[in-house]
């Protein structure tokens, strides 16, 4: 995706969100690329955080099948540099669906992670 520089201070709530649901997923962990938050299993992303002409939105890879359902929708779009890898942006409108952003978000990190994580994510 690409992000405007990020400057936390209007979207810190959203963050916060984001950053509940990612950061309790094993191993999981934030970096900062591109002045963005990124989600990591280990070592791969699996969702990124961005802001694209004034609208906050979160970027995560989706299955092939997911993907054209979730086109259908006006507030998805593939995201930029990283579709051809699978990848889509969720607009973060309000009111936010935290289900279904948490339902994405962790698809999306099943798809990145290591059996090791996905054992202590079901165990």
């Amino acid at each position: 995706m690409v992000h405007e520089r990020l400057d936390e201070e209007p979207w810190g709530d959203l963050l916060d969100e984001l950053r509940a649901i990612c950061l309790d997923l094993p191993e999981s962990s934030e970096t900062i690329n591109f002045g963005n938050p990124w989600f990591r299993a280990g070592k791969k992303p699996f969702a990124i955080f961005g802001v694209r002409e004034g609208a906050p939105g979160v970027s995560f890879r989706a299955d092939p099948f997911a993907r054209e359902l979730l086109l259908d929708d006006e507030r998805y779009f593939p995201t930029p540099y990283m579709h051809h890898h699978g990848w889509l942006t969720l607009r973060l409108e309000e009111p936010v669906d935290w289900d279904e952003v948490e339902e994405h978000l962790l698809d999306s990190y099943r798809m990145q992670a290591l059996k090791r994580m996905l054992r202590a994510l079901d165990g």
